[in-house]
């Protein structure tokens, strides 16, 4: 969505919504990472979506790894500092088999994910995968943790890998590409990855490619529907600002204990389907659904934007939506506690709220929660996050969450006066959270279970 008008309709629906969220559940952030600015002499860098890599035994060396779209990746310390920056990659020349070149896209950096304990050669070793919306790839990276006079990561992904999505370089620029991401080590490795502007995941495998690096290919194409049936007989396609656009996912999350992956449809709501069996559609649930859901709409051409502006039609809500969660539903994350127990949660971006939902009990929702301002601003507009259970000493004892924050203040203004659109990521304990909500904590490290 055009972030200006997504950022109107947040603050209406967050207005609209005030009654069920006011004066409960408010929780502060305990840091924040540096700011970056989506303009020119911000290098065009929108911050997207963290992962947090868990140390083996000295978990205070644990980092973030953080995605930049146009401006590559960061990676921070847990005190917000950056240990490392790595720059997307250059767009590829024109080829003569292009049908058109005038200009490719470069690299574009959207999710990220972690995997722990992967079989490389004889050696073991933990990945950074991230998903690269503007070259249609995903792009591996080895942690190395038992070199300090290395950076954090080192690109190791197998050189000439075919596209995900696209045939060629020309449908790689229409931007149908790589989009959201999640990872998850079974019997084999795999990235699930979600298609910019359609409702298709990708599933991969990542294996060893026999020469130190890390290849993927291409097991199956999950089509997931972009038209739904009603309680009341009709059928409801959400609304779109032009025809070609379907609603995509982008937030992503694997339950291996449960044998469920989660998939946010943005303007839909989540999904859950069984790991073992993803291509299985009885298997295909849609357990949570934007409190727009079902409700009509009218559309009218803008000329000037060169797209349709979307309505809704709120006096005749019929009611189909669960009230906790607002579009657009973008990240998903597990708060892993030990014996199944814990929670999903969903980023509630149209009202600025993050959703609890038990990860037993058939995903019964639990509560919500506000990162508002206090040492450092609030959190809003959040794309991605990501929240670790484990005691990371410090301010995290009981546990971190990582918030992509898509309106960072104090507000930035260039030489003309003008507004410089600013991001960054926020820190926020999650024993603040589990306080604020009433919720157990535990801090068991099951990351490499």
């Amino acid at each position: 969505m055009n972030k200006a008008k997504q950022h109107l309709l947040g603050l209406s629906l967050a207005i609209a919504s005030s009654a069920l969220y006011a004066g409960s559940n408010n929780v502060t952030a305990t840091l924040e990472t540096r700011s970056h600015f989506d303009d020119a002499a911000g290098l065009n860098t929108d911050v997207d979506d963290p992962a947090i890599w868990i140390h083996p035994t000295d978990k205070t060396k644990s980092f973030v790894a953080a995605t930049l779209k146009e401006g590559g990746m960061d990676v921070y310390d847990l005190n917000g500092k950056l240990l490392q920056h790595i720059a997307a990659g250059p767009a590829p020349a024109c080829t003569s088999k292009q049908l058109k070149c005038e200009d490719n896209n470069a690299g574009r950096f959207n999710n990220a994910d972690i995997i722990y304990n992967f079989q490389l050669g004889k050696d073991q070793i933990d990945l950074v995968v991230v998903s690269d919306r503007g070259l249609d790839k995903v792009i591996v990276y080895q942690v190395n943790q038992g070199d300090s006079t290395k950076a954090p990561l080192t690109d190791i992904t197998a050189a000439d890998q075919t596209f995900i999505f696209a045939a060629n370089q020309d449908e790689v620029n229409e931007g149908f590409t790589a989009y959201g991401l999640a990872t998850v080590k079974t019997d084999k490795t795999y990235a699930y990855v979600s298609q910019n502007s359609t409702p298709k995941v990708a599933q991969l495998e990542l294996y060893d490619n026999g020469q130190g690096q890390v290849a993927y290919r291409n097991v199956q194409t999950l089509n997931f529907p972009h038209s739904f049936p009603l309680p009341n007989g009709k059928q409801w396609t959400p609304c779109a600002d032009d025809d070609i656009d379907k609603p995509q996912f982008e937030g992503m999350v694997a339950d291996v204990e449960h044998d469920i992956l989660y998939l946010a449809q943005e303007n839909v709501g989540v999904w859950r389907t069984s790991l073992s069996k993803p291509g299985d559609q009885s298997q295909w649930k849609l357990f949570a659904k934007v409190q727009d859901f079902g409700t009509p709409y009218s559309r009218s051409w803008v000329e000037e934007e060169q797209e349709y502006n979307c309505v809704l039609d709120h006096a005749n809500d019929p009611g189909f939506g669960n009230a906790e969660l607002y579009a657009d539903a973008e990240g998903l994350t597990l708060y892993q506690a030990s014996k199944g127990k814990g929670y999903l949660l969903v980023s509630s971006q149209g009202n600025n709220s993050v959703a609890l939902y038990d990860r037993e009990n058939n995903n019964q929702y639990v509560n919500s929660f506000t990162v508002i301002d206090g040492a450092v601003d609030g959190v809003d507009e959040t794309d991605g996050m990501m929240v670790v259970n484990v005691n990371l000493g410090g301010n995290f004892k009981q546990g971190l969450l990582v918030m992509q924050d898509g309106q960072n203040d104090p507000k930035v203004f260039n030489g003309e006066g003008e507004y410089r659109e600013g991001s960054n990521f926020k820190y926020i304990s999650w024993g603040g959270v589990a306080k604020s909500l009433k919720l157990k904590t535990d801090t068991t490290d099951n990351s490499r279970k």
